[in-house]
């Protein structure tokens, strides 16, 4: 990485003159670090004191185009220099580095600096202490992998694929869950993505017109490639009028309307008037196939993603994670956490595309790890069929979730990894829960009390990978504070 380093000392001149041998002292520690870590480095000539040395140097620095900025706090500075600053050096990440030594008050002038920052709203980063410690270079370490122009550049390139997209929303969001409610005008001024609103009903009315060669296909299909349907002829019933019918006519119904109105990816509430009217069906296959990697009609297919619940805010985050993979989303609720094993419990009726059971490139991989199991009678008395098996274990997994605080969009981010379990225990983790759903047993690289402290949605997503500092960056670009927890 090209790394710019800039030091700021005391607006005073006789105390900047008096300063400066101690300020070259430290910039020259964080200097050999840098090169000593193979980067690129443009270190400040003169110690930012006054105007002219502030503007000088920083367009000196900008015109190196760096990945990174360091603003290093050795003594006291003003803080009015690190605005101006900042300024001159657009749309690069800052890191501030300043030192706890009582003799030099390095941590003032870093503390005054970053309350001037945020006052500007310019994002930047935090790191306190001597860079010749251990977990100083840790941190810093971590910032500069957050901010990897390799990934930013992903990360960049995901955002803007969110422009121009056409949402379906399939009514609201159901449960009264706000975290997934959400305003079509904010989507259009900060997203550019227009949401289209549609009742759900009226995609039930369109699955009782499919042709009926294309069900039978579809009910063939599923029967060959899953490891079993276990029809009990009470909630999943076979044949061209049984459940499992309805939910591949509703499921084809969806596929042909998003096509037909240019729908991008999209949100289906399922709940609670389909799940409850016995001539309907839940909605656990229909948002199986529509996330997954081929049916009876295509395969290969792009996986066209859907949200449950019409979790919106749920399904923007999908999209953002699949513009970064080209895969399936994970959509689960954060169900439970085995404290004993450390372990979480990733849940959710349907949710998880079958992609994930083995996350092979050959459907029929993943697809003979499914069972097509009877819909829970406690919830969805309605009745078809839920998709269920366990996903894959996966070293590196990133997990998100965009939110709002206030009417602004931030965005949870942190890294962890799908845990290979026996098969016996995982069967008797899932029996703890609700066992005819999917389940990912997930680790989390952040500890249950920084997850009780700041995330804040019952629904989680995942894709396979390390794309922390990709997500970072494609929030910066689109105005959704990133809250990189892990």
């Amino acid at each position: 990485m090209k790394i710019g380093v800039i030091t700021f000392t005391d607006g005073r001149a006789r105390v900047a003159k008096a300063t400066e041998k101690d300020c070259r002292m430290f910039q020259e520690r964080l200097v050999g670090y840098f090169r000593q870590k193979k980067h690129t480095v443009v270190a400040a000539k003169k110690i930012v004191w006054n105007y002219e040395t502030a503007r000088r140097e920083a367009q000196r620095v900008a015109l190196t185009y760096p990945d990174v900025v360091v603003f290093n706090f050795c003594v006291w500075s003003f803080p009015d220099l690190t605005a101006q600053v900042a300024n001159l050096i657009p749309e690069v990440p800052i890191l501030l580095i300043g030192n706890i030594l009582p003799s030099h008050p390095g941590w003032v002038a870093f503390f005054a600096s970053a309350g001037t920052l945020n006052e500007i709203d310019r994002p930047f980063g935090r790191v306190l202490g001597d860079i010749r410690r251990p977990e100083v270079q840790r941190q810093v370490e971590r910032f500069l992998h957050l901010h990897d122009p390799d990934q930013r550049a992903r990360g960049e390139r995901a955002a803007a694929l969110l422009h121009g997209l056409r949402y379906g929303q399939f009514d609201g969001p159901s449960m009264g869950m706000y975290t997934g409610h959400i305003d079509p005008s904010q989507w259009m001024q900060q997203f550019g993505i227009h949401v289209y609103h549609r009742g759900q009903l009226h995609l039930w009315q369109m699955a009782k017109r499919i042709a009926e060669d294309r069900v039978a296909a579809g009910l063939a299909w599923l029967e060959k490639h899953c490891a079993k349907i276990h029809y009990d002829d009470k909630k999943l019933t076979p044949g061209l009028d049984g459940t499992l019918a309805r939910q591949v006519r509703m499921y084809l119904a969806m596929k042909d309307f998003c096509r037909q109105e240019g729908i991008d990816f999209c949100g289906l509430t399922g709940q609670l008037d389909m799940t409850e009217w016995s001539d309907l069906c839940i909605a656990d296959v229909q948002e199986a196939l529509l996330n997954d990697t081929a049916d009876w009609e295509q395969s290969p297919k792009k996986p066209l993603i859907c949200a449950t619940e019409c979790d919106s805010n749920g399904a923007l985050t999908m999209q953002l994670m699949h513009h970064l993979t080209g895969t399936p989303v994970l959509f689960a609720d954060l169900r439970h956490y085995h404290q004993d094993l450390d372990l979480y419990d990733l849940v959710n009726s349907g949710q998880h595309a079958p992609w994930f059971a083995k996350r092979s490139d050959d459907y029929r991989q993943n697809w003979r790890q499914c069972h097509i199991r009877p819909a829970s009678e406690f919830y969805f008395r309605a009745g078809g069929g839920s998709v269920q098996f366990y996903a894959a274990p996966a070293p590196k997994v990133t997990f998100g979730r965009i939110v709002r605080k206030g009417g602004r969009f931030l965005m949870h981010i942190f890294s962890g990894a799908f845990v290979k379990l026996a098969r016996a225990q995982q069967e008797k983790l899932a029996r703890q829960t609700t066992y005819e759903w999917p389940h990912a047993y997930a680790r989390f690289d952040i500890s249950l009390a920084s997850l009780r402290d700041n995330y804040s949605s019952n629904h989680i997503h995942a894709i396979i990978g390390d794309h922390v500092a990709a997500l970072a960056a494609a929030c910066e670009v689109l105005g959704i504070e990133p809250v990189v927890l892990s």
